[in-house]
């Protein structure tokens, strides 16, 4: 009770969003907003008739199919309204005029707007329907033109620009106040969706503009309650709609916290839903499809590792919205969110994890690798200042040193662990520390939680600066393109094993957690870096229902460098069953030998395809030349840098016999194609070097035996051989890797703890690593 009544007191504190005079240059903003004075001073209308508006026909309702818009209709309002955007997508045909071009009271009987095609580069009537989220984003380009202007208006007192953002916010509210909530021809999960001008109600974010512009403009117009009432509306569809058990959950809330700043009091509306009545809706109440704040949080982060339920792309940006959020509620709500939910301090503290040694962040799911921002520790620190706290603001000084991509590597090594596990999204992690030129590590990851693929036991491997082995990417339009659905979010876009060309699942929200069945060490805590490092992990691939078991680990040769083991099980029931080991790998050129450096006299093959009932994901491999062969192969990828340098990776695989090899190439890499100065070539236009092992018949007993090692020009390998030996025990598998400064490493592997020998060494484990004599591993 003592804690409903403090939260229910903080609420009514008039809660004023950062947009204060003293926050903006005002000199700099007339450099933008200045131009368009000059324009309306000439025409009045000039800005207001560019806005995306049912100008002809008044329309009160917008119907949809699915992720396309379809038509505009209902009643005619009395007013003209709010466009609403084409479709769901990016991508688009047509792309929008700049805003001088654009045709003014822009609208026809069929709702078309003039746009470019960029097919011709003409400016053409189009529905919609073609011109992708270029409408809200005209629309938003207007709103923040108003919005600077009132924010100079706030700083100066100069009524002039008040005029002219006045006008914007007035023509806009009403179109929201007289639209209808979209309606969905299809009945589908998009009505579920869709906001009032986006097809996501996380994507309404003209709420921004709007609310901080009625805010600065009360003081020269006062209230309005037609806008409020719109804003009310606003609020009311983005609380009734989208999802509460992800990212999306805080993205509504915060639209909604910004349209109650907005407003009164409760006790100024007929209806008592008011300034503290959407705050509470969203920091205390649930519906169901909007949570609370404390009910999200024991969702969506795990109690024990504190990481979010969703691919690391996704999580590192919730993170950071959620701190500012936390923190700019403690500072106009008064509610200290930070307190409430002790969760999000240790989940800042805890994304160090998500790290590779080049302090970028790992790809699995619905990723794009970049280093990891620190707005969330700057939050927290904020924070802590506020308040005083020098023990919290010492901590997060130390967490904001250390994930500074120039930080020295003893700073960020006391964040990470040498194996960290998130259940909660079926990621694993190996390193062998934090250097970005020496040290090796290993993401494993299934498919649990949001934004994720159909990857079952997928493998990101690192060496010399980058994630040379990486997951795929999303697609070139994000996951609404076909080629996200058919390739980029399916088994052979990742460096996993996909059953007689089937395997496969639900992505997005998926389901596919793989179990850890050992690991080295076995604790998340930071207990540094030694020698080696391992795990297995077991997984039933469900189209199939194959049981496949991944084995692997990390071996340190020296200071400069090391190897990787990857062993991969996998074995379905009945006869006339094949498995599919595809690894990926950036860089310009690859060889595929024999282990020997024969020549395997590859051919052009038309294997790997969709024909027979296989994945569409097959049809996008190409260039494929392949050879059958029962002996040991070895595969050598090469980046060659524009500074001369070469970084390899190669891989060294133990053959068997019905095994066929392939050198193809898969399409191009969308993690790292954002980052193009961070990288060693143009990623976004090299099509992937792709290796892929097929093994007729089951591949439990012929698992896919592999050493991968990363050298380049400067640190040139440190392997002279790699040989595979049977020892006894049941499925027990063996590899000799011998070291070119004559140290000698017997690895041995089972599917369980096994007692096996060879040679007169005997372990009895699942995993144990024997280096000239001396066992330095055994699990």
């Amino acid at each position: 009770m003592k804690r409903k009544a403090m939260i229910s007191l903080c609420l009514c504190l008039c809660m004023q969003f950062s947009g204060h005079a003293q926050d903006y240059d005002a000199s700099k903003l007339k450099q933008r907003v200045d131009v368009y004075m000059n324009k309306v001073a000439v025409q009045g209308d000039w800005l207001t008739s560019r806005l995306q508006m049912y100008w002809h026909s008044h329309a009160t309702d917008v119907y949809v199919n699915g992720e396309t818009f379809d038509h505009a209709g209902g009643n005619r309002a009395p007013v003209p309204t709010v466009r609403f955007n084409g479709t769901r997508s990016n991508g688009a045909a047509y792309s929008r005029p700049k805003l001088e071009d654009i045709v003014p009271y822009d609208d026809d009987a069929q709702s078309n707007v003039t746009y470019i095609n960029k097919a011709t580069g003409i400016k053409e009537k189009v529905s919609p329907a073609k011109t992708g989220c270029n409408i809200a984003g005209v629309n938003r380009e207007i709103l923040g033109i108003a919005r600077d202007a009132a924010r100079i208006f706030a700083a100066t007192g100069d009524t002039a620009y008040a005029n002219l953002a006045r006008p914007v916010l007035d023509t806009y509210l009403k179109g929201i106040y007289h639209r209808n909530v979209p309606t969905d021809l299809m009945h589908g999960h998009m009505q579920t969706l869709v906001g009032m001008t986006t097809f996501e109600v996380i994507h309404e974010d003209a709420v921004n503009e709007v609310t901080e512009t009625y805010r600065l403009l009360v003081p020269r117009y006062g209230r309005s309650d037609l806008h409020e009432a719109a804003m009310k509306k606003w609020a009311e569809n983005i609380i009734a709609n989208g999802v509460p058990h992800n990212n999306w959950n805080l993205f509504q809330a915060e639209f909604v916290a910004k349209i109650a700043s907005a407003l009164q009091p409760n006790s100024a509306y007929s209806d008592g839903k008011g300034r503290e009545y959407y705050q509470d809706r969203v920091l205390n109440k649930s519906s169901i499809r909007q949570w609370s704040m404390k009910r999200m949080t024991d969702y969506c982060f795990d109690d024990n590792t504190a990481i979010w339920y969703e691919s690391p792309g996704y999580s590192t940006t919730v993170l950071n919205d959620f701190a500012s959020f936390a923190n700019r509620m403690d500072v106009e709500a008064g509610m200290d969110m930070f307190k409430e939910l002790p969760v999000l301090k240790r989940a800042v503290m805890a994304s160090p994890q998500y790290l590779m040694p080049n302090r970028m962040i790992c790809g699995f799911g619905d990723t794009h690798p970049n280093y990891l921002s620190m707005r969330a520790a700057d939050q927290v620190l904020d924070y802590a200042r506020r308040h005083g706290d020098k023990a919290l603001e010492q901590e997060f000084v130390g967490l904001k040193e250390a994930i500074a991509s120039d930080a020295p590597k003893e700073k960020i090594e006391q964040y990470v662990s040498s194996s960290f596990y998130a259940p909660n999204v079926s990621w694993l992690m190996q390193r062998t520390g934090m250097d970005e030129r020496h040290d090796l590590a290993i993401s494993l990851n299934g498919s649990l939680g949001n934004h994720m693929h159909a990857n079952g036991i997928s493998m990101e491997l690192y060496g010399k600066g980058f994630v040379l082995g990486p997951d795929g990417g999303i697609g070139r339009t994000l996951y609404s393109g076909d080629d996200y659905k058919e390739y980029y979010s399916q088994f052979p876009a990742h460096n996993t094993v996909c059953v007689n060309g089937k395997s496969g699942y639900a992505v997005m929200m998926s389901n596919h957690a793989f179990k850890v069945e050992a690991r080295y060490p076995d604790t998340n805590d930071k207990v540094g870096f030694g020698p080696a490092t391992f795990s297995q992990v077991s997984f039933v691939e469900p189209e199939t229902q194959a049981r496949q078991m991944r084995t692997n680990g990390i071996v340190r040769t020296s200071d400069a460098g090391g190897y990787y083991i990857d062993i991969f099980r996998s074995r379905a029931v009945g006869d006339g069953q094949f498995h599919d080991y595809f690894y990926h790998n950036l860089g310009q050129t690859m060889t595929l030998t024999g282990a020997d450096n024969g020549d395997l006299a590859l051919k052009p093959s038309e294997e790997l395809a969709f024909a027979g009932g296989n994945l569409y994901a097959y049809s996008y491999i190409y260039d494929k030349k392949s050879a059958r062969t029962d002996n040991d192969v070895k595969a050598t990828f090469t980046i060659e840098c524009p500074d001369g340098r070469k970084i390899d990776m190669t891989m060294w695989m133990q053959g068997y016999r019905d095994r066929e090899v392939f050198k193809a190439l898969s399409p191009v890499n969308l993690e790292y194609e954002r980052l193009p100065k961070f990288m060693p070539y143009n990623v976004g236009e090299q099509p992937v070097l792709t290796y892929v092992a097929r093994q007729c018949g089951e591949a439990w007993t012929k698992p896919f035996v592999a050493v991968f090692e990363p050298s380049d020009t400067d640190e040139p390998s440190e392997i002279r051989t790699v040989e595979f030996f049977k020892p006894s025990g049941k499925d027990a598998v063996g590899i000799k890797v011998v070291l070119k400064n004559g140290r000698t490493d017997y690895i041995f592997s089972a599917p369980q703890k096994t007692k096996m020998k060879y040679d007169g060494m005997k372990v009895d484990a699942v995993y144990a690593i024997i280096s000239n004599g001396k066992t330095i591993l055994c699990r």
